[in-house]
């Protein structure tokens, strides 16, 4: 009687294993550096604002203190990128681009790009800390691990993503990218929860609506107004992508052509202003959204709407003149703001959430380009509030997208045939 063959593991089983352990030791490294980047930026930022900043809530600094800061960083980074332009900080999908290429770029300019991106945090700008983040995270890893850059620094920004509070948004944003990544799902996910344990036990970022209560299910007799603010909200959310996206737009046009040494200065002065005038406005806005929706920001409806629609035309102002960062944090903060106002003006026409949720939804789906991604991140950051408006609102902003994109390649097909 002959014994059973024994089975061997194939190559592909064994490669898959190591190439999952690795990455999820890249995705722990990932989490652990970005939670101590921002533990170190927020000790810092509480330190220089106050520690009313660290909760959320308008700094108690004087006039001063506000135009100073910002005039200082606006001069330091108009210093930084005087002559090395090609320094400045990578936004986000920049990054996701850059994990193709082999070598990670000249240490001296990326250097530059980190310290320009800690200056803008530190100086309150309307800007998230997710580039920073990501490009920093990514350069570590390819100093760590030269000769699989592409791999292991795909796992390590999956891992570093868990700065939104969920290990979902590290996959999301891989699957997004074209067909070399998609192999990595598994490897890619280990990483992420190897991340979001890492980050979650070094450093409670104090964003998203944990001191919250989650919002109880709307009743069958307001279900109508509901979805009607929603609709409306998706409509207001989506304008705010839109105008964000032609300001940036315009700017460019205006700006890149000369590129003006003084672009940074101007923009710390506006930075400072703001912060006397409308504290809401600066800022990331991960640590301001909780106490904005349990009604710590005592606003009225028309300020509360400025606040948001200034933080947008900010983060705009801030990409476009050497002031480098995310934009996903901003916009979710100014949407809530400006939904949070609508309801103000109309509080018989649906609820807080269904304003805030569908306002955040449809600029989301204007500026991100993935619907999944902008869906995890709006359900993450809100804590499921106006889950329903939330969807709502990407599915208008996701058909305003499509329409856009037709208007323009029917006005760009039109204009080509003109001589």
């Amino acid at each position: 009687m002959t014994s059973p063959a024994r089975t061997e593991p194939s190559d592909a089983t064994i490669s898959l294993l190591l190439s999952s352990l690795q990455a999820a030791l890249a995705g722990g490294l990932g989490g652990a550096v970005a939670a101590l980047l921002l533990l170190s930026i927020d000790g810092l930022q509480g330190w220089i604002w106050g520690e009313a900043v660290s909760q959320g809530l308008a700094s108690q600094r004087p006039l001063a203190w506000y135009l100073a800061i910002p005039t200082a960083t606006g001069l330091a980074l108009t210093l930084l990128v005087w002559r090395h332009p090609q320094a400045l900080l990578p936004e986000m999908t920049d990054t996701l681009r850059t994990l193709q290429q082999p070598e990670p770029g000249n240490a001296e300019t990326g250097f530059r790009s980190i310290l320009g991106g800690v200056l803008a945090l530190l100086a309150g700008a309307s800007l998230g800390p997710e580039a920073l983040v990501t490009d920093g995270v990514v350069r570590v890893s390819r100093l760590i691990w030269r000769g699989q850059d592409r791999r292991v620094s795909a796992a390590a920004l999956s891992g570093s993503l868990s700065l939104f509070h969920t290990p979902l948004v590290g996959p999301s944003v891989l699957l997004g990218q074209r067909g070399q990544l998609l192999w990595r799902w598994l490897p890619g996910t280990l990483a992420a929860l190897s991340g979001f344990l890492c980050f979650q036990g070094l450093h409670a970022m104090g964003g998203g609506l944990n001191s919250v209560p989650y919002a109880l299910p709307i009743q069958a007799d307001h279900a109508p107004a509901a979805l009607l603010s929603a609709l409306v909200g998706g409509l207001v959310g989506s304008g705010c992508g839109l105008t964000l996206i032609g300001w940036r737009r315009w700017l460019h046009q205006r700006l890149a052509p000369q590129r003006p040494r003084w672009a940074p200065l101007f923009t710390g002065l506006m930075l400072g202003l703001a912060l006397w005038a409308l504290p809401l406005a600066p800022f990331s806005g991960e640590h301001q959204l909780s106490p904005l929706l349990l009604g710590s920001w005592q606003l009225t409806p028309g300020l509360m709407i400025l606040s948001g629609a200034a933080k947008l035309l900010l983060v705009g102002l801030c990409l476009e003149t050497g002031w480098r960062g995310g934009q996903i944090f901003p916009m979710i903060l100014g949407g809530s703001a400006i939904g949070i106002g609508l309801h103000d003006l109309l509080p018989q026409l649906g609820t807080l959430a269904s304003w805030s949720g569908s306002v955040v939804g449809g600029s989301l789906a204007l500026m991100l380009p993935s619907p999944l991604v902008a869906l995890v991140l709006g359900l993450t950051l809100l804590r499921g509030h106006g889950a329903i408006a939330l969807l709502v609102g990407l599915l208008v902003g996701l058909l305003l997208k499509r329409i856009a994109r037709r208007l323009q390649g029917a006005s760009g097909t039109h204009g080509s045939s003109r001589p």
